[in-house]
C-alpha cells in the first residue's frame, strides 16, 4: 500500500541531508549494539528487555522481566573470516531461558545452519554430570539480525521452532528462532505499525536520521535514541566504532564494486550455478527411475540403456 504523501514528507524531513551526518550510531555495529543493549547496565538492560519482549512476543509464554549476561565458553569453530562476519550477545532471562542475539554484518555461507549449531550448543551445555540429571533443559531463543537477504522472499521476519509437520503444533520449546532481514525493510513507518515493524525501521534507518519520526514517538525509542548518540561515546569508544563502521562499509563497497565491474563474470557464474542445479535435478530423476525399475525386477542392462547410468552406478543404488 502506498503511504500518504503527508506521511512520506514527514519521514523525509527526518532524514539527514547530503553533507550532514546523523547524530546517531549504527546499531548493527558491534560496539554500538552492545553499548545500547548491555545486560549489565541498568538503563541498557531495560532497553534490551523492551527489544526482547517486542521481538519474541509471539514465542514467549511469559513476558521477560529482566535479563543478565550469560557467560559462555569462547567458540573457535569456523574460520577467522566467519567470526568477523558476525557478532553476538548472550543473556538469560528471569526464568532461566537462554537467549542469543546474532548480528550478521556481511554475507556469509550457511548462516541459518550456524544459528542451528549455536542453538544446539546452548541446549547441550545445560547438561550436568551424574546419573541424577533428568534432561531438565531450559528453552533457547536465537534472534538473528541480518543486513543481508537470508530468505528469497519479501518477508523481513521469519520465525521457527520444532513443530508437528501434520498439525503445526509445537512439539518442544527447546529451539526458537527469529530472523530479521533489514534489507527488506522499507522507508515507511506509522503510529499504527506493530512493535516489530518499528524496531526493524529503527535498526535499519537510525544512523540516517537527524530526529525520530512521529511514528516512533514512544518512551522506549526516545530513551534508546538518546543513549545511541555518538556524542555519548568516550574517545576510545568513538575511535573503535569508527574503525568497525568503516571496515564494514569498505568490505561492502569492494564487493559491490567487483560485481559492478565484472558483470560478464557474475552472469557466467550464475549460469554455471543454474546449469549445475539443473544437471543435479536430472541426475536425481534418473536415479529415482532406476530405483523404481530395479524394484520391478527390470534387468540392469535395460535400466542402463533407459536411464543413462552405468551398471556400476545402478548396482550401487
Amino acid at each position: 500500500m502506498k503511504e500518504p504523501k503527508s506521511q512520506q514528507n514527514s519521514l523525509q524531513e527526518c532524514l539527514v541531508q547530503e553533507g550532514e551526518q546523523s547524530p546517531y550510531a549504527d546499531l548493527t555495529v558491534d560496539l554500538a549494539f552492545k553499548k545500547a543493549f548491555n545486560p549489565d547496565d541498568k538503563a541498557s538492560r531495560k532497553d534490551l528487555v523492551n527489544l526482547l519482549n517486542d521481538v519474541l512476543g509471539p514465542q514467549l509464554k511469559h513476558p521477560i522481566q529482566t535479563v543478565h549476561t550469560r557467560n559462555v565458553a569462547q567458540n573457535f569453530s569456523g574460520s577467522a573470516k566467519s567470526r568477523t562476519a558476525i557478532f553476538d550477545l548472550h543473556c538469560a532471562d528471569d526464568r532461566g531461558n537462554l537467549i542469543e542475539i546474532e548480528v550478521q554484518i556481511r554475507r556469509m555461507e550457511n548462516f541459518i545452519k550456524r544459528l542451528g549449531f549455536y542453538a544446539g550448543m546452548m541446549v547441550a551445555n545445560q547438561s550436568e554430570k551424574g546419573e541424577d540429571w533428568n534432561f531438565e533443559v531450559k528453552p533457547t531463543y536465537v534472534i538473528a539480525i541480518s543486513r543481508e537477504e537470508v530468505f528469497h522472499d519479501d518477508r523481513p521476519v521469519h520465525r521457527g521452532t520444532v513443530t508437528d509437520l501434520k498439525t503445526g503444533e509445537q512439539l518442544m520449546d527447546l529451539y526458537n528462532f527469529t530472523i530479521l532481514e533489514l534489507s527488506k525493510v522499507p522507508f515507511f513507518i506509522e503510529k499504527t505499525s506493530d512493535n516489530i515493524s518499528k524496531w526493524l525501521f529503527f535498526f535499519r534507518y537510525l544512523n540516517r536520521l537527524k530526529k525520530l519520526p512521529d511514528a516512533l514517538d514512544e518512551r522506549k525509542f526516545a530513551r534508546l535514541t538518546e543513549s545511541s548518540r555518538v556524542s555519548n561515546f568516550t574517545k576510545r569508544e568513538f575511535e573503535a566504532y569508527q574503525h568497525m563502521y568503516h571496515e564494514i562499509w569498505d568490505r561492502n563497497a569492494l564487493r559491490n564494486a567487483f560485481i559492478k565491474d565484472n558483470p560478464d563474470f557474475i552472469e557466467e557464474l550464475r549460469d554455471k550455478v543454474r546449469a549445475e542445479a539443473v544437471a543435479e535435478v536430472r541426475a536425481e530423476a534418473r536415479r529415482e527411475m532406476a530405483k523404481a525399475m530395479l524394484a520391478d525386477g527390470v534387468p540392469v542392462e535395460r535400466i542402463a540403456a533407459y536411464s543413462g547410468l552405468s551398471e556400476e552406478e545402478i548396482k550401487a543404488l
